[in-house]
């Protein structure tokens, strides 16, 4: 905590922060920034901080900044964030000597978001952070090919409601020691071309500090109109719990943060004690000897297989109780997009053949033509205006019918999020609306939603296509 100090000191901060996970001034810096006011703090002290340390004019410093429109809100809000980073730092190259701001704007396409949430089956703000990261790697790889120095450090902005937030949410999903670690000040990835070290100065900053400086500053920053959407478990916890506790339970904070540094030390030493441990690679998956792993500890076991998860990239939340069973040794299982197989002496982990199935469907329709599902054919013609019509013909040869669709629009499979509008303007949750028409259990996952790309909002789910399994629609477009 840094609160009662001034914007000098914070500058000095967040540097020395930087310094403490190997930073130099003149190294290769990028910095994600979005707008909003923890990463125009993180963008603005670090500029006057490195600002301050430059002794003479031959010194010079590079800041990459990018920013990413993520298409998840209206355009005017979404973009209009990007325009906004990139004013900001056009308006910092003015101000200060010896360094240099590029502003690089990355646009997702449309629909990208919710299409990466279908396939991780981890929510919209996991998806949306899962294409950030690949963003910030691509562009860190690009400043690597044109860089001598192979060794680039990545900024980020998380504070500490961040991290307290982060491990609220652990605890209630009941993560693993590593998970109660909270978000690390420092972690490293090595690309292909060099290192890239992601560095977070202002995780020990509390958010009130940051709006307290920037506003001593006289520095504008921008807010995420779903901040407010409690829909969202990270907006749940920091709009209903945290108030509660801090009204109930002074003190609160300390002991979570203490907890984070306990976890860490154990973290610490279960890596410590495997170390030597490695998983056997090849084409079919992961291995290791079965009576090496038998010989582990329960708890050094659990950590082994969650870093086998991790390099198989399933995309699925592994829960505890799928580690227990495989730990027993018993017989051979498959879940959560692993198959675990015991054979020949070994522990085989192995990615679980992601066979296409209608429980699972997404397609971004924006022209006329024939796109193919598991369960039918959908037919989309141009009506004219901007406008479709929809025919969908089942397996069985039943046809369906819709008329004046806009385009473009999604046509996949229901969110547990999903909600629509109601003739009184309010919302109501798909999962409502499905329980309304007695769909049957099996059904739930398989009538098809059309989602309006161009409407602003999350309340654009335009239909919900029952007919084709033989429920009602709920149609809320209007002609």
């Amino acid at each position: 905590m840094i609160e009662s100090i001034g914007s000098k000191t914070f500058n000095s901060h967040v540097i020395d922060k930087l310094i403490e996970n190997g930073f130099r001034i003149g190294d290769c810096l990028c910095l994600g920034v979005s707008g909003g006011a923890d990463s125009i703090c993180l963008l603005t002290s670090i500029v006057k901080g490195i600002e301050n340390r430059i002794e003479d004019d031959s010194s010079f410093q590079i800041i990459n900044v990018i920013t990413v429109d993520h298409k998840i809100r209206s355009e005017e809000e979404s973009f209009g964030d990007c325009k906004f980073v990139r004013k900001y730092c056009e308006e910092l190259n003015e101000k200060v000597k010896n360094i240099k701001i590029n502003c690089i704007v990355e646009e997702l396409k449309k629909g990208q978001v919710l299409h990466t949430a279908e396939i991780r089956k981890k929510g919209i703000e996991d998806a949306a952070r899962y294409l950030r990261y690949q963003v910030f790697e691509k562009n860190a790889a690009l400043l690597l090919d044109s860089s001598e120095n192979k060794k680039i450090f990545f900024a980020l902005a998380h504070n500490q409601n961040d991290q307290l937030e982060t491990l609220i949410m652990r605890f209630l999903s009941g993560s693993s020691v590593s998970g109660r670690s909270g978000i690390l000040n420092y972690r490293t990835i090595e690309l292909k071309n060099g290192t890239l070290n992601y560095v977070r100065p202002l995780l020990d900053v509390s958010r009130k500090e940051i709006e307290t400086y920037l506003t001593a500053e006289n520095v504008l920053w921008r807010t995420d109109s779903t901040n407010t959407d409690n829909k969202y478990l990270r907006n749940n916890i920091r709009n209903t719990l945290i108030p509660i506790l801090d009204e109930n339970f002074p003190g609160w904070k300390n002991s979570v943060i203490s907890g984070r540094e306990k976890a860490l030390y154990e973290n610490s030493f279960i890596e410590k004690s495997i170390q030597s441990l490695e998983w056997n690679k090849n084409n079919e998956g992961l291995w290791i000897d079965a009576d090496v792993f038998d010989k582990l500890d329960f708890v050094q076991k659990e950590h082994f297989l969650y870093k086998g998860f991790d390099q198989l990239e399933t995309g699925e939340r592994i829960p505890f109780s799928f580690i227990k069973q495989i730990s027993r040794m018993s017989d051979s299982c498959c879940k959560f997009g692993v198959e675990a197989v015991y054979e020949d002496n070994k522990l085989w982990l192995k990615k679980q053949q992601n066979n296409v199935t209608i429980y699972g469907f997404f397609d971004i329709i924006e022209e006329e033509g024939l796109y193919t599902f598991d369960f039918g054919k959908l037919h989309v013609g141009n009506s004219g205006s901007g406008f479709a019509d929809l025919e969908f013909v089942t397996n069985e040869g039943h046809f369906h019918y819709l008329s004046n669709v806009k385009l473009p629009f999604v046509f996949r499979s229901r969110q547990i999020s999903d909600t629509v509008l109601t003739k009184t303007k309010g919302k109501k949750s798909v999962s409502d609306v499905l329980s309304d028409f007695k769909v049957n259990v099996e059904h739930k996952n398989l009538i098809p939603v059309i989602q309006n790309l161009d409407s602003d909002g999350d309340n654009n789910i335009v239909v919900v296509w029952g007919e084709i399994f033989g429920y009602s629609n709920w149609i809320v477009y209007v002609e």
